[in-house]
């Protein structure tokens, strides 16, 4: 079966306040002992699979979870066990799963049966946590809402737990994300999709959050309508964006969190953007949040990755010893602050929602002419603006070179989203293409930044002076450079114009 979730992690700031609105003091009260098993070199989680026994109250159930194909949905099959003479907890048998749907995906995973695996696992991890649960009528739905508090525990250490789960248990998918809105609005609770047994295998490797997500490949064909490829595809800009602001909402501050959360909010707006009249998936509000979580996400980036790289161009042109990036001006906001803000949570929350909304009948893009135009619009639009802005670069106001970067990545992430379409190496060799006027821009708005920052500077550090008069002369260069790079994007082949598919 698949099992459809949300889980909201909450602050300890917040917890009173929250069990107090939640009342749940009069839940349901389950005291729940858990073991996670996998084998030593960890193959269930590297396919995305958690398995575990946990007792429930003096019973053990055998429980065996896998991707179902959304960020929220996960295969499941639960199997009671009977406790073994002599043995504290019962002994893991992976064979009680193997006519289950997730058993049949775990097998097809590891390229094989599973009769053998059982005797392969060890103990990784376990938690002890107290769950007070009720279930709430929304709408025709049944949803089961769990507070859990505890811990997990590995290898001598341990971390808290404190979170609150809503399980769709039947009808509409809309109830769970009609519930969980005001929480999230009024107690600053936050998207999580680091399961408890994700958070375990980290604790158990020794760290506090897993590596930063890049962009993935959205599942696209022409058999889909234009409504389903556009929710396929914010769908995949979320498994990017989720597990990194995540990360940064637990208290991350590797870069490289910040970078691909940004990163995956760029390819979010540039879908919603090109591709918003699709179907309406976030209205004008909404956008805005979006831009706003993306401004300060920037801020800094600003700070760390465009100091280092602008710092480092100075050192080379001989700038003065103790030259340093200036203090960003007014406000800067933590990243933690940024992404845990609840505007930004409750439009995560209506992202969620309309990937996973039932659309009606429509025509298939393979039957449906005008989506086949509508994209190749898109693209060829696109694919102008750059080329003739490119002609006249070095000619364009600051701002307005700016957005000729934005374009060029606006043109970069389509075409990447549209690949299953298209065809991989086609697009790839487009996006080669372009990849020399991104960095050649890149380059070049660095040191825009720079040179505001340093020309803010000038009257408290005067080092400054020499950042300003080279990053000032370097601009005129690095113009022409990027004038130079983007000439050649007019040369690359187009994938969109050939026929078929």
């Amino acid at each position: 079966m698949h099992e459809v979730e949300i889980k909201l992690q909450v602050p300890s700031e917040h917890r009173a306040a929250l069990e107090a609105a939640l009342d749940v003091a009069q839940w349901h009260l389950t005291r729940l002992e858990a073991h996670y098993f996998d084998t030593a070199g960890r193959q269930l989680a590297a396919h995305g699979f958690s398995w575990r026994l946990r007792r429930e109250n003096g019973q053990w159930v055998q429980t065996l979870k896998g991707d179902g194909g959304h960020l929220l949905q996960r295969l499941e099959d639960e199997v009671e066990v009977s406790a073994q003479e002599g043995r504290e907890v019962p002994r893991p048998d992976i064979r009680r799963h193997g006519g289950s749907p997730a058993g049949r995906a775990l097998a097809k995973a590891l390229g094989g049966a599973l009769d053998d695996l059982s005797t392969l696992v060890v103990e990784q991890f376990h938690s002890r946590v107290e769950r007070r649960a009720r279930v709430m009528n929304r709408h025709g739905a049944q949803v089961e809402v769990a507070f859990d508090v505890g811990s997990l525990h590995a290898k001598g250490r341990s971390v808290p737990v404190c979170e609150l789960e809503l399980e769709l248990k039947d009808g509409p998918v809309t109830a769970l994300f009609e519930l969980a809105r005001p929480w999230v609005a009024t107690h600053g609770l936050w998207l999580s999709t680091a399961a408890l047994a994700r958070r375990g295998a980290l604790l158990a490797e020794g760290r506090d959050v897993g590596p930063a997500i890049k962009a993935g490949v959205p599942a696209l064909a022409w058999s889909q309508s234009p409504q389903a490829l556009l929710r396929a595809i914010v769908a995949s800009c979320l498994e990017q964006i989720l597990p990194n602001a995540g990360a940064i909402a637990a208290g991350s501050v590797e870069a490289e969190h910040v970078h691909q959360a940004r990163v995956g909010l760029r390819r979010l707006r540039t879908a919603l953007r090109e591709l918003g009249d699709f179907a309406p998936a976030l209205d004008e509000a909404g956008a805005q949040v979006l831009a706003t979580t993306f401004s300060r996400l920037g801020e800094v980036r600003d700070q760390e990755a465009v100091a280092r790289a602008v710092l480092a161009r100075l050192a080379q042109a001989g700038a003065p010893a103790g030259l340093q990036w200036p203090k960003a001006e007014g406000e800067v906001h933590p990243p933690a602050a940024a992404v845990r803000d609840p505007e930004f949570q409750a439009v995560l929350l209506d992202l969620l929602a309309f990937t996973l909304a039932e659309a009606p009948d429509e025509a298939p893009c393979k039957h449906d002419g005008g989506c086949r135009k509508a994209l190749r619009r898109r693209l060829v639009k696109l694919h102008k603006q750059v080329v003739r802005d490119g002609e006249r670069f070095t000619e364009l106001p600051v701002e307005q070179q700016h957005r000729v970067r934005k374009r060029l990545k606006r043109l970069r992430y389509l075409s990447e989203f549209l690949a299953p379409l298209y065809g991989p190496q086609a697009v790839e060799r487009y996006v080669e293409a372009l990849r020399p006027a991104q960095d050649a821009l890149g380059e070049h708005n660095d040191d825009a930044v720079g040179l505001e920052a340093f020309g803010r500077a000038t009257a408290t550090q005067p080092q400054a002076w020499f950042a300003v008069g080279w990053l000032n002369a370097q601009q005129a260069s690095s113009a022409r450079d990027c004038r130079r790079a983007l000439r050649k994007v007019a040369e690359a082949p187009r994938f969109w114009k050939k026929r078929g598919h």
